[in-house]
Order: C-alpha cells, then sequence, then structure tokens
C-alpha cells in the first residue's frame, strides 16, 4: 500500500472540503495502483467509497437531527430524502464490501449543531435553518461525487456513483425551491 493510501486511512472526512483532498488523494493513490496490479486497482474505488459512505452516514443523521423542526409537508420529504441516502449507504456498504473492503462505521454520535455552524447556520431552530443545512450539505455531496467521477476505475461504481448524484442534484433542486431560490439557476449544475 502506498504512503498516500495510508494518508488517507488518517484523514478526518467529515467536511465536504475534506472529502475533496480525500477523494483526489485517492484518485492518485489509485493511478499508482493500477500501473502495478488490475486486482488492486479498486483500492482507491474503495477508498472513494468509504468516504461516500461517512458522508452518507452524516447526512442520515443531519436529516434526523433536524426532523423535529419541521412540519408537514416538508417534513414528508425531508424523511424520503433521509430514506434515499440511507439507500445510498446501503449500496455503498454492500459495494465496498462486493470489492473485498470495510465499509466505515458510523459515528457515535454527530455533532450537528458544528456541522450547521461550519456551513455558515449560526443555529438551527427554524425549519429554514434545516432547509438550509440540507442544502448545502446536498449541494456539497452533489459536488463531491462530480469531482471524484474521473479517478473511478470500476464502471459499476462509476455508475453508482453517478447515479447518487443525480439524486443529489436533485435534492438540492427540491430544497433551493423549498426555500423561495430559483432550483435551477445555471444551465449546467457544474461549471458552465
Amino acid at each position: 500500500m502506498s504512503r498516500a493510501n495510508n494518508f488517507l486511512d488518517s484523514l478526518d472526512v467529515t467536511t465536504r472540503r475534506n472529502f475533496f483532498k480525500a477523494a483526489a488523494l485517492a484518485g492518485i493513490g489509485s493511478a499508482a495502483i493500477l500501473k502495478t496490479s488490475s486486482v488492486a486497482a479498486s483500492e482507491g474505488d474503495v477508498k472513494i467509497m468509504n468516504i461516500a459512505l461517512s458522508l452518507e452516514h452524516q447526512a442520515i443523521a443531519a436529516y434526523k437531527a433536524g426532523a423535529a423542526l419541521l412540519k408537514d409537508p416538508v417534513l414528508k420529504v425531508a424523511v424520503g430524502f433521509m430514506k434515499q441516502h440511507e439507500s445510498h449507504r446501503d449500496a455503498l456498504i454492500s459495494t465496498i464490501k462486493q470489492f473485498g473492503g470495510k465499509p466505515v462505521e458510523p459515528a457515535a454520535k454527530y455533532d450537528v449543531a458544528k456541522l450547521a455552524a461550519e456551513n455558515g447556520i449560526k443555529e438551527l431552530k427554524t425549519e429554514k435553518d434545516v432547509l438550509e443545512l440540507a442544502l448545502k450539505l446536498e449541494d456539497g455531496a452533489a459536488r463531491a461525487y462530480f469531482s471524484v467521477l474521473p479517478k473511478l476505475e470500476s464502471k459499476e461504481v462509476l455508475k453508482a456513483a453517478v447515479s447518487i448524484m443525480a439524486d443529489e442534484a436533485m435534492h438540492t433542486a427540491v430544497l433551493r425551491s423549498a426555500l423561495g431560490q430559483d432550483p435551477s439557476p445555471k444551465a449546467f449544475f457544474f461549471g458552465g
């Protein structure tokens, strides 16, 4: 295993920013592995999937924590989004195991207030606060998945990542609309 991969194991990936950094390093690590062994090439994919899995665990925790501040029909939509994140989580766990990896476990506790503060939300006291946090997390997730697509070696993992990315982008559009924002402010979700 390369030094880059050992370093990846020690990274804190509890924020979207750290996900981008770790995913970039995992891509570098998997490219180096690919030159030596086609079987080992999936190690980079497993690392990226585990980073994504940790973010899915975090999203589930954030939706659970915010649910107490939501009322129907917003609550029903948020629960639906949370269930989709649970499906993402389950798919990632299954795929990581299929590649011979060990899925990361969820943290014992998530500090959602700290997560909100890291995303520019002072407090989680209103439905709007929860929606703003969810929007930041969903947008960050869509962008995170997009950023790692070129680094994935397996076509199966790539297909799953594209599908999850599209789901995260859809969540983003719905949340923008719920907050009274333009759900699709640009012709291209990424760049353009």
